[in-house]
């Protein structure tokens, strides 16, 4: 039974979301909010755990994550785990981007004997490390040539894809920490025995909530239980004096639980499913990095506390989003504008590549090259002129002050945590 004093607010919610809902069934508008969302929610992740994001730090992390370190590439890859998520994840989905492998220093006090069994320990791991990688980029079709112009690309049909883990299930779970993991700087790791155990109570929960829970309310109260539920795999800190920087900082894990990155991750997945929403996947970490303040209270007063507050938020979420789109239209006409003023051939490619600047709106041209490859047959020298005709209109310009490989960005490269 739902109290009388929630039904103004819920109605309100339930309806602004009809209203994105229908703002998103346009495949470009959606296309363009997909990775837009995505960025956003990584960086509200960071700021809600207490992290800071530099600005300079992100656009850099953006182009090429492999080359950052710290919170700008924790970053970088949650958005990419964060796009896959809404495309539901799958078993083998290819890595979210692939680090050289580290080879750690020996101590130099070691015998010869054990130094050499180590040495020959660490290269059996690069090498398995290094032929898990090249299986995966073998699964995908990159053949084909071509200069930008060029007419695509020829060869055998990718093979299918495998259908999306459930939502909510143990398998799906696992999945998911696997790859947040790799989002830490770390290896991929599956749950703990202990983490499944719980795991399995707190799936039961959520499924609970959202069969016996209509609406709104369902999704309210699954994310309040996701985030209050204990994670047994925390360590205990309580020999730091209750110094939780420094523990974090000397255990090197994060501050927040387990649950709490899964219902950060997943809550527009909890929204979407419970508000049986078609296209709309509501982006709702961002709102709640706004208020970080108004959360935590919230979520540690009662049930008809959180709940009020919660159904509030999603109207601000809703505001916030459809103001989004809005920019976002008006970026790609702007985009479109400039393109329209310049000279070209009427095969050109350039157009074309419009959607992929919101995919990547931070780049180098190694990543442009390697990733339209397989779509437009594009070669290395096609992609510097891509760059430069992009460059040309004003679309894309250069990171200043950078060694190494030239970083180009456009206006969406770089968006503040929370917004």
């Amino acid at each position: 039974m739902v109290p009388d004093r929630l039904l103004p607010d819920l109605l309100a919610a339930e309806r602004a979301l009809g209203r994105l809902d229908q703002a998103l069934s346009d495949p470009a508008r959606r296309h363009r909010h997909r990775f837009d969302a995505a960025r956003r929610t990584a960086a509200a992740m960071l700021r809600l755990d207490g992290e800071r994001l530099d600005p300079h730090d992100f656009q850099v992390a953006l182009a090429a994550a492999d080359q950052a370190s710290g919170a700008p590439a924790r970053a970088a890859l949650l958005s990419g785990l964060i796009t896959q998520l809404q495309a539901g994840l799958t078993r083998h989905d290819p890595p979210l981007s692939p680090r050289p492998a580290a080879v750690p220093s020996l101590d130099p006090r070691l015998s010869p004997d054990r130094r050499t069994r180590m040495e020959a320990a660490i290269q059996a791991d690069v090498v398995a490390a290094a032929r898990a990688s090249i299986a995966d980029l073998n699964r995908f079709d990159v053949s084909g040539g071509g200069e930008l112009d060029g007419a695509g690309t020829s060869g055998a049909a990718a093979p299918l894809p495998d259908p999306p883990l459930s939502l909510w299930t143990l398998a799906w779970l696992e999945e998911l920490h696997r790859r947040w993991t790799m989002t830490q700087g770390g290896r991929e790791a599956g749950l703990t025995d202990p983490q499944r155990s719980s795991a399995r109570a707190v799936l039961t929960g959520v499924d609970e909530v959202l069969s016996a829970t209509p609406g709104l309310l369902a999704a309210a109260a699954a994310f309040r239980r996701l985030s209050q539920s204990p994670d047994v795999s925390a360590p205990d800190r309580s020999a730091y004096g209750g110094n939780e920087d420094l523990a974090a900082a000397l255990m090197q894990c994060p501050r927040a639980s387990w649950w709490s990155v899964v219902a950060w991750l997943a809550a527009p997945s909890l929204i979407q499913a419970a508000c049986r929403l078609h296209f709309a996947w509501p982006a709702l970490t961002p709102a709640l990095a706004r208020d970080t303040t108004g959360y935590r209270l919230a979520l540690s007063d009662t049930d008809t506390a959180w709940t009020t507050w919660f159904l509030g938020t999603i109207q601000d979420l809703v505001g916030s989003e459809l103001e989004r789109l809005r920019f976002l239209d008006v970026l790609q006409d702007r985009w479109e504008e400039r393109l329209a003023s310049q000279v070209r051939r009427s095969t050109s490619r350039l157009p074309d590549l419009l959607p992929w600047l919101f995919e990547h709106p931070a780049f180098t041209v190694s990543r442009v090259a390697a990733d339209l490859k397989a779509r437009f047959g594009l070669s290395m020298r096609g992609a510097h002129l891509l760059t430069a005709q992009l460059a040309a209109v004003g679309i894309v310009r250069e990171v200043p002050g950078r060694g190494g490989e030239r970083v180009w960005v456009t206006d969406l490269s770089f968006l503040p945590p929370g917004r």
